[in-house]
């Protein structure tokens, strides 16, 4: 059991028992971080025992392409109320569940800024690179960083509930072998959710949007269904969506499509901070210059006909409307969360009750403010993830180490309620270079190989943009 220890000044924990869930890169830099802290910790303080449950057959999260793969979701789908769940999604052809990576997807960020910190890509990789080099990168860094150390890692297993238990102070996480189809209940004092934010649709509901939806199955999909601009062919498409995967969507289907058009906010519903301009190319940008993109405001409603928008210009129905509009930020196995002795109930304790920003009552934006024997890695967005999952692991280790004093819970929740304050609270952007500082500074004298942020990784971090157009021409 976990060791919670209100002090005079605060909180300070001690956890023994890591389960970790997902092994993607999050959960691969989670694992490595803590069974680095083993090898280099005194022998006063008892070693981690680690546990990684991953559903997939194989380590990479995200980056694991599945060619062709069918996703349940609801038309509209704007809140975690709206998801369709228990359906196995797996892939025939790899065996795994459905991710967004589509055929020709390259990163935005070249490998200097992406990179783990001390783990630079391959010489002979792409400046920015492939959906298939960066796959091969991670499966490296588990191969050479993680799996070099004893961890318990359980492919194949799927996660159905988590629930702490207060009197006991500890987690039980029922999971489900997909091999063997052998359920087991597994015990331990903190849980790291690695999953992402990825895997549960974002569409806003519109006027007629379900309608159309039922009346004209496939018409309305996601994004994530979305593999090659080849099978929309002399078709008309709306893209719905400003952020990265829309502008790349509608630039590889003006080579193919007959027309496309595209839906983004106005400006005065269009929040500043949304679209970091050094991470996001412009909508347009290396588009077939002899089918440059019909492009409109936010859409108003649907008819059986047209699709109208909010400036009073109107488009015959389309051929396919793809909505890029990014995902739902919850975790459906993972319900009602019950405090820690001495901590406070707060007025929101779902962590399946998510929207398309993020989970509430997170102090740094990282561990549950009234139950810190709980974290979730890679909440913030418009972020360079790999660096950022390392500097959270290593707060995290520290953490759970009994190294670092936590604020009272009561400062914990202040924190965490005063950080949501303003639009998108969650989009941090560059403020990422602030924010792991922070985490390291909070690690103090104790040992770690991550110091602040380097000027030169800052500097490429500032100028994404300009380098992919030179280099792609987009």
């Amino acid at each position: 059991m976990a060791a919670v220890d209100i002090e005079e000044c605060g909180v300070r924990l001690h956890a023994r028992r890591i389960g970790i869930i997902g092994a993607g890169a999050a959960g691969l830099a989670a694992a490595r971080v803590f069974a680095e802290e083993n090898a280099t910790s005194n022998n006063d303080t008892p070693p981690f025992v680690i546990t990684v449950l991953e559903r997939n057959n194989a380590v990479g999260g995200v980056w694991r392409y599945t060619p062709n793969s069918v996703c349940h979701y609801n038309v509209p789908q704007p809140d975690s109320g709206a998801l369709r769940q228990k359906f196995d999604e797996r892939c025939p052809e790899t065996g795994g569940f459905p991710t967004p990576i589509y055929d020709e997807l390259s990163t935005n960020l070249p490998t200097d800024v992406m990179q783990f910190p001390d783990v630079p890509f391959p010489a002979s990789t792409d400046e920015f690179p492939s959906h298939t080099e960066v796959l091969k990168y991670i499966e490296a860094y588990a191969q050479s960083k993680v799996l070099t150390h004893p961890i318990d890692l359980r492919l194949n297993t799927q996660v159905s509930n988590v629930e702490f238990h207060p009197q006991r102070s500890l987690w039980t996480c029922d999971v489900r072998d997909l091999i063997s189809e052998h359920n087991q209940t597994l015990e331990f004092d903190a849980v790291l959710v690695c999953t992402g934010r990825v895997s549960h649709p974002y569409i806003p509901d519109v006027n007629g949007i379900n309608e159309l939806a039922l009346s004209r199955p496939g018409l309305v999909i996601h994004a994530k269904e979305y593999r090659r601009a080849s099978e929309f062919q002399d078709q008309t498409v709306l893209v719905v969506g400003g952020a990265a995967s829309a502008t790349d969507i509608a630039r590889q289907l003006s080579y193919t499509a007959c027309q496309v058009h595209t839906s983004t906010a106005d400006a005065s519903q269009a929040d500043a901070d949304a679209r970091d301009p050094r991470m996001t190319p412009e909508m347009g940008a290396g588009c077939n210059p002899s089918q440059p993109l019909c492009r409109h405001l936010r859409i108003k409603e649907f008819t059986q006909t047209h699709v109208h928008f909010v400036d009073g210009t109107s488009i015959p129905m389309p051929d396919t409307i793809i909505y890029a509009t990014g995902y739902i930020c919850t975790f459906p196995f993972i319900s009602q969360v019950e405090p820690v002795k001495g901590a406070p109930k707060p007025d929101h304790q779902l962590l399946s009750d998510g929207d398309i920003d993020g989970i509430p009552n997170l102090y740094k934006f990282l561990v549950l403010a009234y139950n810190p024997l709980l974290a979730i890695l890679g909440v913030p967005n418009k972020v360079v993830p790999f660096p950022m999952y390392e500097y959270q692991a290593t707060y995290l280790a520290h953490l759970y180490q009994g190294h670092i004093q936590l604020p009272p819970f009561d400062q914990m929740l202040d924190h965490a309620r005063s950080d949501l304050e303003g639009p998108r609270p969650f989009i941090m952007g560059f403020k990422q270079v602030a924010y792991m500082n922070d985490l390291i500074d909070c690690v103090g004298d104790h040992q770690s190989r991550l110091g602040h942020v380097p000027d030169h990784w800052v500097k490429s971090r500032l100028h994404c943009v300009e380098q992919r157009k030179q280099r792609l021409g987009y």
